[in-house]
């Protein structure tokens, strides 16, 4: 028997599960994105929300294609915008934006 034939369908958590697997409350459970890189300050990202999970920021090299790991240096500021004051100008490379979604309940 698999776990959710174990759990209660009726239950709360149940519910819970299924509507964020299947649901209309679903966003995604991780939300994923490239941006334009910029100089350091707001950078505006398309359906994250003030309340989700940043995992990463990984900015892409222009000129080498290398990979650097930038999540430290930001933040969810509010709905559709991370911030990385005084941090990296990274104008002339690309950002990779990860995040957990979660539901507005």
């Amino acid at each position: 028997m698999i776990l959710k034939d174990r759990m209660l369908k009726a239950s709360p958590i149940w519910r819970r599960i299924i509507r964020r697997a299947f649901g209309d409350v679903n966003k995604g459970i991780l939300g994923f994105t490239g941006i334009d890189g910029g100089s350091a300050g707001n950078h505006t990202v398309t359906n994250i929300k003030k309340n989700d999970h940043l995992v990463a920021v990984i900015e892409v090299t222009t000129s080498t294609a290398a990979l650097v790991d930038r999540t430290s240096e930001f933040t969810i500021v509010s709905d559709g915008v991370i911030n990385n004051t005084d941090g990296t100008d990274t104008s002339s490379d690309g950002l990779l934006v990860f995040w957990e979604a979660f539901d507005d309940e």
